[in-house]
């Protein structure tokens, strides 16, 4: 184990000793046939992008206006839903912790707000 470790502790120093230093400047050089990418994707971006996030926003606001349009089901009190064996620990003991009255029904009751 300690041979290994001395073996790797060599290659290390020996790579770093050996590795060429980079140039000063971080920048590409500039010209040649890398010079136009960054126009090419900030113009895809203003003209593709842009309008493809807009389509996706309107068609998102048009389903959930229609999601509202629609009236809800009417209750029914099946056996095998809204069981409750214990309350629970906060309030009245019949709303979980994040109730709704317009989407959770409470049992033997049905919806709290008539809409």
């Amino acid at each position: 184990m300690a041979t290994l470790l001395k073996v790797l502790r060599a290659s290390a120093r020996s790579r770093l000793q050996f590795t060429p230093a980079r140039p000063a400047s971080g920048a590409a050089p500039a010209g040649g046939e890398h010079s136009g990418g960054m126009d090419l994707w900030k113009k895809m971006s203003v003209f593709i992008a842009l309008p493809a996030l807009t389509i996706c926003m309107l068609n998102a606001y048009l389903k959930e206006k229609e999601h509202h349009e629609h009236p809800r089901p009417e209750f029914q009190a099946y056996a095998h839903l809204r069981i409750r064996s214990k309350p629970f620990p906060w309030g009245d003991g019949v709303k979980s912790l994040f109730h709704n009255p317009h989407n959770n029904a409470l049992p033997d009751v049905g919806y709290e707000d008539k809409h």
